[in-house]
């Protein structure tokens, strides 16, 4: 994967030497010829202006959305886990008990019929948090940012899973597990960075008669 990358990176680096190369004498020939040169200028410079808008627009944006997740990102996990936990809370009162176990249910003898059920979700932090966790890792300890993220996403992936098991018509969920699997981009020198975890709760529908 790495050796791939390096390639497109150097076929990426070769395409732009020669457009910049093939620009220049198009430049230089349109400097001979004032009449005629100067559309075509333009044309082989419009993407390095398009880029250099787009540079712009990034050193602007950037900041504006790094401050925005420093003020909004961590209110909106906790209220990400708290409607999480209200939409749990009425589900429990509408069925009486909690529809969720971690147990194999062999001791009922009256099951009609039975089926996977499953429910996931992706969840990752803000660079606010990155920046949190970062400073903190440097002190060492319990890195509380992330657990946050992470104890919201759990909870919204099990309210997904009761919500899926109702919407499927099962009486109970047994045999409740949870996956996580860490998701890295390609293009990261670092096994150790993670923008992302995909959390995935399933279990055992079970109709009973």
């Amino acid at each position: 994967m790495k050796t791939s990358i390096a390639n497109i990176r150097l076929f990426c680096i070769l395409v732009i030497s020669i457009f910049v190369s093939f620009s220049m004498s198009v430049i230089a020939q349109g400097s001979s010829d004032e009449g005629s040169g100067f559309p075509v200028v333009v044309v082989f410079l419009l993407p390095f202006i398009l880029l250099s808008l787009f540079g712009i627009v990034w050193m602007v944006a950037y900041p504006v959305m790094f401050l925005w997740g420093a003020v909004f990102s961590s209110g909106k996990v906790e209220q990400m886990h708290h409607e999480a936990n209200h939409r749990r809370d009425s589900l429990r009162n509408r069925k009486g008990r909690e529809i969720l176990n971690t147990i194999d249910g062999g001791y009922r003898t009256d099951v009609s019929s039975a089926g996977l059920v499953g429910a996931n979700g992706v969840f990752g932090p803000s660079h606010w948090h990155l920046m949190i966790g970062f400073f903190n890792n440097l002190i060492g300890g319990s890195v509380t940012v992330f657990q946050q993220v992470i104890s919201a996403g759990r909870a919204e992936v099990m309210q997904r899973l009761r919500e899926q098991a109702e919407s499927d018509g099962w009486d109970e969920v047994i045999n409740v597990r949870i996956d996580t699997a860490s998701m890295t981009p390609q293009s990261s020198n670092s096994k150790n960075t993670v923008r992302g975890v995909e959390i995935y709760a399933y279990g055992t529908g079970i109709k009973y008669e």
